[in-house]
This record gives structure tokens, C-alpha cells and sequence, in this order.
């Protein structure tokens, strides 16, 4: 029986969807000497991990070529491999449509191929982000279209990705695992396998429950975050310092945790699973009015943080029109190569809607799309800052020298409480 190869080590494992969830599992999953192989319908991926290379930045090139070289793990875009692995996991993105719903598309498709090729005894484990209700409304009768059924025939969990991407104190083995499953014998295989990698499994009830936990997690740092950015902004117009108001708010050693303003929210989870829940909460007629608005102050934070380089700009004399900016940093959050939802390309989008010739550094983001092109990162030397009437530090990258970019931009905009007061020619968020 699967079960009984998953105790035994032996147990081939197939992971859908080799993104930023899906590849740190395969690597997870092949440490632990797990056959694993990895599907994705993204030729680039495959090639890419058959030559050792990784594209997800927790990620390093020798982990990849150690389990190559072992023949530990596989990649492929054939679904067949699938049939004879014991675990399948599926970490599929889910993103919004252009209406702020849901689209499952990918993971629909997926479930569509995973059922194709389902065996007796599977156990299939959604990892992608869902509104409650989706597990069971749907990837389970896609699953069971073909006759099987859930719970004796193969088995069914959902257990939400919980990754923080640039971390260096969690990692995919230390994050507690929420883990549920459609029935109570799904519930127990599922927690047999997470076990098995080393995580702190916490079971659920309902795969409900994990569903909406996972939303929860993640509308809790948009709405908070949407706070301290509401704040910064009414800080700034009371001639306050927002930065030094959390530091002392964080010395209170209960019902307080520190959270910080900026450009604004990104990166595939808080902005989306955020927005998932106002849907969520839509269809079941009671509107998630804290979600929505914490949405509305967090997009909205581009173009306050645009004014805020208008201002710096006034101040040397300068408009927007016809003004070199460059943004220091592309990615949504700091030491990651992830620009997905970043707000920093709305606010690249916002400069230039006013005329200005904007130009971006970032060291781990070559390359963003925009709604006009896509934009390759600009060197960052002495000779090209001194090109730019104004720079604007979005993202703080740990490789970044602040005092240096303090000391030779023309005009710096900090929107991340990294540059000393005193620095000179710098306005903070």
C-alpha cells in the first residue's frame, strides 16, 4: 500500500507546479531521499532545474545539482510520471482575474490532469491558495469523476503553503504545517507524509478551516500593514516620525507587534488571499469592510509615495515632467528576486504617467514587465546616479550601501526608514 511506502521511505512523490512553493518542496522532499519529481508546463523551469539552475532565490544552484547528481529527483511537463508516485502535491498558482476574483484556472487544469492519471491509493495534497468551500466543491469531484472516491479509493488533503520568501529564520522544515483532510483516514495519511519531512504538523478539523486559515494569516498583515501605511501618511502631515512612533509602540511587551509602512503591499499572498476574502465574504452577503479598505490604503500607496518624489523633486526646483527617477529596488519585499504584484512597478507606472524618464536598480530583478514594456535594471555606479535628478529607495536590499546612495543621490526619497536622519537631501516616507 502508499501508506505503507511512505513509512518505508520508498514512496515516489510528485510535486505540481515548481514555482516559488512547489521548488523549495522538491528540494525538501529529495533531502529527505524521497524520490520526488517535479511537473510544470513551463519549459524554462524544467531546463533551468536539468541544469542545476535555480530561479527561486531561497533556493541555492548546489542543493538543485546535489539531488541531480543523486538521482533523487526528476522534472518534467508529462503528468504520466505522476501514476506511480504515492504523494501527489499540487502548489499551483491562483491568482486574480482583472475583476479581483478568484481564477482557478491553473489549479483546475491541474486537478483535470492529476485525475487522468490517479491510481489507487494516491494521496493528493492541494497546497494552493483557495477561498473556503474549494477543496471539496470542487477539486474533489474532479478528482472523483473518475469513479474513485475519497477516503478509501485515494485520499484527499488541503494544506496552505506557508513560505516566507528572504527569511532566515524560517524555512519550509521549521513553519508549522496546517494540514486537513476530506475524510479522517486523508487527514491521517496526509499528516504520515508531512511528518515524514520534519515539519510541526497541526491538524484541522475541515479542510474549510485550513482554507479560511490561510486567508486569515494573510488579510491580518494586509490590514495591519494598511494601518501603519494610513498612519505614516497622517504622521507625516503632523510633522511626526513614524518610524520612531513604532519603535517605542514596540517596547510594549504585549498586544503589540510591529508592523512598517512603504510603497505598498505585494508579492502573490497578502495583496490576493486578502482580496479572496472579500470575495469569499461577498458571496456569503456580509462584506469584509476592514479587507476592502485595508486594500484600497495599501493600493493606493504608489501614488502617495510618487507625490512624495514630486515633493523632493519641487524642492530642487524640478517637476515630474521631463525628470530622471530612478528606483532603487524592484521586488515586492527585500532579498528576494520576486516582483510579482510589486508595488514598486505601479509606482514606476505612476512617474511615468507624469512624464517623468524613470529608470530601476535591483540586483536580484533583472528584468519587470510594465503597462508600457518591459524595463531592464540599470547599473548602479557613481556616473549613474549622478544622471538621475532624483532617486527613490522602494525596496532595502541587504547588498544595498545605504550611506553611499545617501551620499551621491542628487535627491533621495526613502519610503523604507533605512537612511540615517541626518543623511541630508532625503525625504522619508
Amino acid at each position: 500500500m502508499y501508506s505503507e511506502k511512505i513509512l518505508t521511505l520508498s514512496a515516489g512523490v510528485g510535486v505540481v507546479g515548481l514555482g516559488y512553493v512547489g521548488l523549495p518542496l522538491v528540494i525538501l522532499v529529495g533531502q529527505k531521499e524521497l524520490p520526488v519529481v517535479g511537473i510544470d508546463q513551463d519549459e524554462k523551469r524544467i531546463e533551468s532545474i536539468r541544469q542545476g539552475k535555480s530561479y527561486v532565490s531561497d533556493i541555492a544552484d548546489y542543493e538543485i545539482l546535489a539531488l541531480l547528481e543523486n538521482g533523487i529527483i526528476t522534472v518534467s511537463t508529462d503528468f504520466g510520471k505522476l501514476s506511480s508516485c504515492a504523494v501527489i502535491v499540487v502548489c499551483v498558482p491562483t491568482p486574480l482575474t482583472a475583476g479581483k476574483k478568484p481564477d482557478y484556472s491553473c489549479l483546475i487544469n491541474a486537478a483535470c490532469s492529476v485525475a487522468a492519471v490517479l491510481s489507487p491509493g494516491q494521496l493528493v495534497i492541494v497546497e494552493s491558495t483557495v477561498a473556503p468551500g474549494t477543496t471539496e466543491g470542487i477539486i474533489l469531484p474532479i478528482l472523483q469523476s473518475g469513479g474513485m472516491k475519497a477516503g478509501s479509493d485515494f485520499f484527499l488533503s488541503y494544506s496552505p503553503e506557508r513560505i516566507d520568501p528572504g527569511s532566515r529564520e524560517y524555512c519550509l522544515s521549521n513553519i508549522p504545517k496546517l494540514v486537513s483532510g476530506v475524510t479522517p483516514a486523508c487527514l491521517n495519511r496526509a499528516q504520515l507524509f508531512y511528518n515524514l519531512l520534519g515539519m510541526t504538523v497541526v491538524p484541522v478539523g475541515t479542510p474549510e478551516t485550513a482554507e479560511m486559515a490561510k486567508l486569515l494569516e494573510n488579510t491580518y498583515r494586509d490590514v495591519n500593514i494598511a494601518l501603519v501605511n494610513e498612519m505614516a501618511q497622517v504622521c507625516r502631515a503632523a510633522g511626526i516620525d513614524i518610524w520612531d512612533v513604532i519603535e517605542a509602540a514596540s517596547t510594549k511587551p504585549f498586544g503589540f507587534q510591529a508592523f512598517y509602512p512603504g510603497p505598498g503591499v505585494g508579492g502573490h499572498c497578502v495583496p490576493v488571499d486578502s482580496s479572496y476574502y472579500a470575495f469569499f465574504a461577498r458571496e456569503n452577503n456580509e462584506p469584509a469592510a476592514f479587507a476592502e479598505h485595508a486594500r484600497r490604503v495599501n493600493s493606493a500607496m504608489p501614488q502617495y509615495a510618487a507625490a512624495l518624489a514630486r515633493e523632493a523633486l519641487a524642492a530642487a526646483g524640478k517637476t515630474a515632467a521631463g525628470s530622471r527617477v530612478l528606483v532603487l529596488g524592484a521586488a515586492y519585499k527585500k532579498d528576494v528576486n520576486d516582483a510579482r504584484e510589486s508595488p514598486v512597478i505601479k509606482l514606476i507606472e505612476c512617474l511615468r504617467s507624469e512624464g517623468a524618464e524613470v529608470g530601476y536598480h535591483d540586483p536580484l530583478v533583472e528584468k519587470i514587465s510594465t503597462a508600457t514594456g518591459e524595463m531592464n535594471s540599470v547599473s548602479l555606479d557613481e556616473i549613474t546616479l549622478s544622471g538621475y535628478d532624483c532617486s527613490v529607495l522602494a525596496v532595502a536590499h541587504s547588498t544595498f550601501n545605504l550611506p553611499w546612495l545617501a551620499a551621491h543621490s542628487s535627491m533621495l526619497v526613502d519610503l523604507t526608514g533605512s537612511l540615517p536622519k541626518q543623511a541630508g537631501r532625503v525625504i522619508s516616507l
